[in-house]
């Protein structure tokens, strides 16, 4: 004997099933038609490559910027190595004499322009390097550094990491 509650049905099972079924199809129209996690989504997908191309052109730039501080650099020692440098007696020194050096000159003025790691060097050379003689001929300085990418020598065949960067300046003596 089964005992009813007034206002209480009894349902078989497939009533439930079907319920449920009714149910889940309302809801999952519900979630097709809804679009409000989808921004978030798109902004995600979008934000990734952004920001590739975004450290792409800092790091480029940080390459150009060093580069220019090397020319920049090398022009400085350039016209350091031909000036019209004489000694306590009057005579002219030679560019491989001076004091500072033309390499010493270079790194202490430009070596804080550039990151730490940038190994600065700068060499002397040419035919005017031991000469005293104005305009005979020229005396090159050669300034090298090292830069480090940070994404693209990853991301990119063919850059090397380290990237030798290096500019070389020609002067006559004055």
């Amino acid at each position: 004997m089964r005992l009813r509650r007034p206002g209480v049905r009894i349902i078989s099972i497939n009533h439930c099933l079907v319920a449920l079924m009714k149910k889940g199809m309302v809801m999952l129209t519900k979630l097709r038609k809804d679009q409000e996690g989808a921004v978030a989504v798109e902004f995600a997908l979008c934000l990734i490559p952004l920001l590739l191309i975004l450290v792409g052109i800092i790091d480029f730039g940080l390459c150009c910027y060093t580069q220019l501080t090397i020319s920049s650099a090398s022009r400085a020692g350039a016209r350091y190595a031909t000036l019209y440098t004489v000694n306590a007696s009057g005579q002219r020194l030679a560019p491989n004499n001076l004091s500072p050096t033309v390499s010493t000159y270079v790194t202490t003025n430009y070596s804080g322009l550039l990151p730490s790691n940038a190994n600065l060097q700068a060499t002397l050379g040419g035919s005017a390097q031991t000469s005293t003689t104005s305009g005979a001929y020229p005396v090159t300085v050669t300034v090298t550094a090292q830069y480090y990418w940070l994404i693209l020598g990853h991301l990119v065949p063919g850059l090397t990491n380290p990237q030798t960067l290096s500019s070389a300046v020609e002067m006559s003596l004055e």
